[in-house]
């Protein structure tokens, strides 16, 4: 009963919204008017994005709680073993899921791409991005915006990330992308567990994960 109830509410729904299109013409899908608006319709989707990259972390999360990697050259006791066997379980979860967190990931880097590219003003390269920013790279100057991240402005870490997401495949990263991520490695060189994927020299980075 209910599956032929929910059958006949679609039914109505759908000879509903007929109704409408043929008495106002169809509906259009208009792009927003500004990043406001922008923001708000991409909303629904950005948090299910964040809602599945929290999904893939939460194994390693969890993981962590079992294992102290900093604690390598204390003697292995039976329960340090468990905790260890334990450890690499839930990473290897989280670790088979790096493809679907790259996939998050990317798209929110698109949504916060397109913002920008839409509705950045900047029209010039200024001073803190002479150097990672060739003025032959138009595309790029409405990016040089936003709070800087070991000494690289948010909306460049944006453009580069994305880029480098989408266009995992190319032959050679584009030189901002290159520039972008050198600065980033650059800021974490003595950093024994730094993540190798700010580095483009890294040969495991020719993935979809980079």
């Amino acid at each position: 009963m209910a599956t032929h109830n929910n059958g006949m509410q679609r039914t109505a729904l759908r000879a509903a919204a007929d109704t409408r299109v043929l008495a106002e013409g169809p509906m259009k899908i208009t792009a927003p008017k500004d990043a406001t608006e922008y923001f708000r319709k991409t909303e629904h989707a950005v948090q299910h994005f964040y809602s599945g990259l929290d999904s893939c972390w939460s194994h390693y999360r969890e993981a962590a709680q079992h294992w102290d990697i900093s604690q390598l050259d204390q003697p292995m006791t039976p329960e340090r073993r468990a905790g260890l066997d334990r450890y690499l379980q839930l990473a290897g979860k989280y670790f088979d899921l790096k493809f679907s967190e790259a996939t998050f990931a990317g798209s929110i880097l698109q949504v916060a791409y397109m913002a920008i590219r839409l509705y950045s003003r900047n029209d010039t390269i200024p001073p803190n991005c002479v150097t990672l920013v060739p003025s032959s790279s138009k595309p790029a100057i409405p990016f040089c915006i936003g709070p800087e991240r070991h000494a690289v402005p948010v909306g460049l870490i944006i453009y580069a990330g994305r880029n480098q997401y989408s266009h995992w495949d190319d032959d050679s990263p584009h030189e901002v992308n290159r520039r972008v991520f050198a600065a980033l490695s650059a800021a974490f060189r003595d950093n024994m567990f730094a993540d190798l994927a700010f580095s483009l020299a890294n040969p495991t980075n020719r993935c979809l994960c980079g």
